[in-house]
């Protein structure tokens, strides 16, 4: 008998008897009844799938469904309901060079921001379409706030910006109408108990002294000195540390003066730590003439970041 090629049923040769050539032909039929089986049956809607390797293994399955079209969504172009459909991230195309963003500009929409120039930072900025912009970043150090003329019995230096973290502030050149005592600081106006300070002064090589007062014994004003005897101060510098904090303000000032005590003409130098209990930041700064009036001397105010 000879036998079929892929799945090796068997069939009647061409030189069988009648007879023989029927037993071939119900083998044959009994042979791919078999090998169908799995053809039958199944439900509507299901399709056929594979059931193993096994040659002729198959089973019926419910279909998971066509696909009958892509739509591009948000943020994706492309698309189609046949044949190959290819779609594509509109982001990425949106990117024409190397640094370039891509910003918000509002509910579901977006648009390229280009690479800003070498050394600009990205700042926000709501006038812009993607809400942001680069720009040059903020200038660091120490940046001048206001120049104040030293004049009268006291001058104010008022309306100081609380954009900083801490203040610098330099006195240059103090000349008074008559020997000085002191000169004196508040801050905000505030004429209350409000001021914790101590310092030394060192005049030249003769001898030096405590200055200020303790916790308990809190003041009105911050002093530069406590001398009974006519000093004219000359230079000053102060710190005034985060002087945006609405509880404590912490500080250090130094000095150099002139003692005119006895007819002698002495170099002073002052150096003083202070605090002040506060309520609000500092936004003013009031310097006081301990006797007589400023006759000169200029007061420079920094913003350090």
């Amino acid at each position: 008998m000879a036998n079929t090629t892929n799945f090796n049923w068997e069939t009647p040769d061409d030189t069988d008897l009648v007879k023989d050539g029927a037993a071939a032909i119900r083998t044959l039929g009994s042979a791919i009844d078999t090998s169908l089986v799995d053809l039958k049956g199944g439900t509507t809607d299901q399709v056929l799938a594979k059931n193993s390797n096994t040659d002729m293994d198959f089973k019926w399955v419910t279909s998971a469904g066509d696909i009958e079209g892509v739509t591009a969504g948000t943020g994706i172009s492309g698309g189609g309901t046949s044949g190959t459909v290819t779609i594509t991230n509109s982001m990425a195309t949106a990117i024409d060079a190397k640094g370039d963003l891509i910003g918000g500009t509002g509910a579901d929409t977006f648009a390229r921001l280009a690479v800003g120039a070498n050394g600009t930072v990205l700042t926000a900025d709501s006038a812009e379409t993607t809400g942001l912009k680069w720009s040059s970043p903020a200038a660091g150090g120490y940046t001048l706030l206001s120049t104040t003329s030293a004049s009268g019995s006291s001058f104010t230096i008022s309306t100081i910006s609380t954009d900083y973290k801490h203040l610098f502030v330099q006195g240059k050149n103090f000349v008074g109408d008559t020997n000085q005592s002191k000169i004196s600081f508040r801050f905000n106006s505030d004429t209350g108990s409000n001021y914790n300070f101590v310092g030394q002064r060192s005049m030249g090589s003769t001898y030096s002294t405590i200055i200020g007062n303790n916790a308990t014994s809190l003041s009105s004003v911050i002093d530069l000195n406590n001398e009974s005897t006519a000093q004219e101060m000359s230079q000053f510098s102060m710190w005034v540390y985060r002087y945006t904090d609405t509880d404590n303000v912490a500080g250090v000032i130094n000095s150099k003066g002139a003692d005119f005590s006895g007819g002698s003409s002495q170099r002073t130098a002052i150096n003083t730590f202070f605090n002040y209990d506060c309520s609000a930041a500092v936004t003013s700064i009031t310097v006081i003439c301990g006797g007589g009036s400023f006759n000169g001397g200029t007061v420079y105010v920094y913003g350090v970041k």
